[in-house]
């Protein structure tokens, strides 16, 4: 028996534009979890000391600009932490800023009968939250089973950013579920794109 076909359930927006800028919020949270990590004074060497007045001083639920959130990022990825403690900061970040982000997405998770199929329909109305352009899919593999997709995101060529957006991804879908398990798949839309497979239990 032939496996069955994948379903849409969140397709790319017609218009799908390329990132512009992220949510300061959410940057800012990142760098409180490396501070509250012990890596911050690591991280702040090597940011480049151009980008440390858009970083260090800014105002959270402001629009940062890409450049700025492209040297975060690269400054973590030159942390060389494992793939495990960028999973767990993301996770964290979540933790840090999801009340401000995503408070509706907290409402939805209080409700009777829900599941990750009743939050990720809308999953590009909270990455809006978040992200000025690029855009999220996602598609049904299964009953408990999905594939998100991420594309037109330059973030998406920091490893840090892959891993962080796996555990903040993967905290979320804990909302409506016991336990969830995120990995990457190959890129499908290029190098800024990113692919993930979800399961839940």
């Amino acid at each position: 028996m032939s496996p069955p076909l994948e379903e849409t359930v969140l397709p790319f927006p017609s218009n799908l534009l390329s990132l512009r800028a992220a949510r300061s919020t959410v940057v800012l949270g990142s760098i409180a979890v490396l501070r509250a990590t012990g890596r911050f004074e690591t991280y702040r060497a090597a940011l480049p000391a151009s980008f440390h007045p858009a970083l260090f001083d800014a105002i959270a639920g402001t629009w940062m600009p890409l450049d700025a959130a492209l040297a975060h990022y690269a400054a973590c990825d030159s942390l060389g932490l494992s793939a495990n403690e960028q999973l767990a900061n993301g996770r964290q970040t979540f933790e840090r800023t999801g009340a401000t982000l995503f408070g509706t997405m907290l409402q939805m998770a209080k409700g009777a009968g829900v599941t990750p199929w009743t939050f990720l329909p809308h999953l590009q109305r909270f990455y809006e939250r978040g992200y000025d352009g690029s855009a999220v899919a996602v598609f049904r593999l299964g009953p408990k089973e999905a594939r998100c997709e991420i594309a037109e995101s330059a973030l998406c060529g920091s490893r840090y950013y892959r891993n962080a957006v796996r555990g903040l991804l993967g905290v979320m879908v804990e909302m409506f579920c016991r336990k969830a398990y995120v990995v990457e798949l190959p890129q499908r839309h290029g190098p800024h794109s990113m692919t993930l497979r979800v399961q839940w239990a």
